[in-house]
């Protein structure tokens, strides 16, 4: 006789994972327009303390829209990321509301291993593997 999975468990479904996050450097917009501005600087020019050479090349103003357009088109890439994300629509009040359910649902679980440690069958068995 074979085995024929049920309409119940056929629509059992595990819970999806936490939803996998770009690496931080694609949010990272500073080190890229300071570069931008460091290139901007005369050859000459003395650079601010604490600041590092970059070793690239100085820029002439007219080209600076083109360098800068990298950079908006890395803005744009995070911003289509950020809109991609699951949940990102939802409300403070509605997460509250979530994390309250689930805290609420925690306890339930608790209470009920809490009666499953009672159980005379559970503390035989525990006696048992000692």
């Amino acid at each position: 006789m074979a085995l024929v999975p049920t309409a119940e468990a056929a629509t059992t479904v595990a819970a999806p994972g936490p939803p996998s996050f770009p690496p931080p450097e694609t949010f990272d917009f500073v080190p890229n327009t300071h570069d931008l501005l460091l290139r901007l600087l005369p050859p000459s020019a003395q650079l601010p303390p604490g600041t590092a050479a970059t070793g690239l090349a100085s820029l002439e103003p007219k080209d600076v829209d083109a360098e800068a357009s990298r950079i908006r088109i890395k803005i744009q890439k995070a911003r289509a990321i950020l809109g991609d994300l699951p949940d990102v629509s939802r409300t403070i009040e509605q997460q509250q509301e979530e994390m309250k359910a689930l805290e609420a649902k925690i306890a339930q679980q608790r209470e009920v291993l809490g009666r499953i440690r009672q159980l005379q069958a559970v503390k035989d068995a525990a006696s048992a593997i000692r």
